[in-house]
């Protein structure tokens, strides 16, 4: 049972074989070879599909989504730009850092870390605050394993006409997204999470509007700027740095894994996955964070740690017994809670049942009256879509 590893982690994830395989097929030279141009535009639009995009540029950076995420606030905030930083996580509230590096004011918002966004407090913060040019909000902040309403968010901002700028690093090829029906100026997706490559690569979403708010910024440095890819890769087809053939190609295998089996069938059975790590926590006897299930994210679930538990030791011992891997938190939540990933071929009930046999048997292990077996039971019971 407990043979083989199993990464159970919110990202980075399992990377499938197909995807490992699309690595070594032979490079050519990206700058010169116009087949590999070819093929890199082809990638474009089918990642467009998963963000939504059909007016929006999509982009695939070469770096890791941190890449992008600075990259969203570098090309859109200048000195004393006040941004509203929806902050009920710790990369929701790690964007305010950001923000004052590229001399921005952020306004965060003080959420509480337990639910998702409240909307109503958001337009009342624009209210207060209507010279603000952008909200910043994390669709999936993994941590907390808390999802916000993007396109609630999206639409109170565009109201108050910030533009929007959205990780959407956790929920990318998982969890549906419509960044133009929506509004969202911005969405910053990574390669280590739902899609299963490796990490480095940055996927990013771009409206007009955020592309026409660069120019007027008009950052001035070169490998996170917005305006490079539009004065090279667009007007003239030309990369504006080499690029990775490598990990382009397992992003590309990632993406077509993940249309292969269909959007709509993808996104049911990552909603399967979060029913299912739900009954198993409850099996085992455990608080889920956050409170409410429609504000828990389909890629990730949490829960608190049982009292008097040392989580890192309980997570140490479902590794190197049971050869599972889940996670910790980080920040604020550090030792109080652990995490379960449900995300890309991590959604699956072997997979989810597995990972709770595990857990509960390190916790039996600690002395904790619990039944793994129910656990494992409750998880794959609950798996239906």
């Amino acid at each position: 049972m407990f043979s083989e590893r199993l990464i159970m982690t919110p990202g980075p994830t399992e990377v499938p074989y197909r995807v490992m395989m699309a690595m070594t097929r032979q490079e050519t030279n990206s700058d010169l070879d116009p087949d590999f141009l070819s093929f890199y535009q082809d990638l474009r639009s089918r990642a467009a599909r998963l963000f939504g995009a059909a007016r929006s540029r999509v982009y695939l950076m070469i770096g890791e989504a941190m890449l992008g995420l600075e990259s969203a606030i570098a090309n859109t905030v200048s000195r004393g730009d006040k941004v509203i930083v929806v902050d009920n996580g710790v990369y929701g509230d790690a964007f305010a850092d950001l923000v004052r590096s590229y001399g921005g004011v952020p306004v965060k918002l003080g959420a509480s870390w337990r639910r998702a966004v409240d909307l109503g407090d958001l337009e009342r913060a624009l209210e207060r605050n209507r010279d603000a040019v952008a909200v910043t909000v994390v669709h999936c902040d993994t941590p907390s394993a808390m999802l916000n309403d993007l396109a609630g968010v999206a639409r109170v901002a565009k109201s108050f006409g910030a533009l929007v700028i959205a990780d959407v690093v956790s929920t990318i090829g998982a969890v549906p997204l419509q960044v133009d029906s929506w509004g969202v100026d911005i969405a910053i997706g990574g390669s280590q999470k739902a899609l299963n490559a490796p990490a480095g690569v940055t996927l990013m979403s771009v409206s007009e509007e955020a592309m026409e708010r660069a120019r007027r910024v008009s950052y001035q440095g070169f490998y996170m700027s917005l305006l490079q890819w539009d004065s090279w890769l667009d007007s003239k087809g030309v990369f504006p740095y080499t690029v990775s053939e490598p990990l382009l190609y397992a992003v590309s295998e990632a993406i077509n894994m993940v249309l292969e089996e269909g959007l709509d069938k993808v996104y049911s059975r990552h909603l399967a996955a979060r029913r299912a790590a739900w009954a198993g926590f409850e099996a085992l006897g455990l608080r889920h964070y956050p409170d409410l299930m429609e504000h828990s994210s389909p890629t990730v679930t949490a829960a608190e740690v049982p009292e008097g538990v040392d989580e890192a030791r309980l997570r140490d011992l479902a590794w190197r017994k049971y050869n599972t891997m889940i996670a910790g938190s980080w920040g604020p939540l550090q030792g109080k809670v652990i995490r379960v990933g449900h995300m890309g071929v991590q959604a699956s009930p072997e997979k989810l049942a597995r990972a709770f046999l595990a857990l509960g048997s390190a916790m039996r292990d600690l002395g904790l009256r619990v039944s793994p077996e129910e656990a494992a039971r409750a998880a794959l019971e609950s798996f239906r879509y």
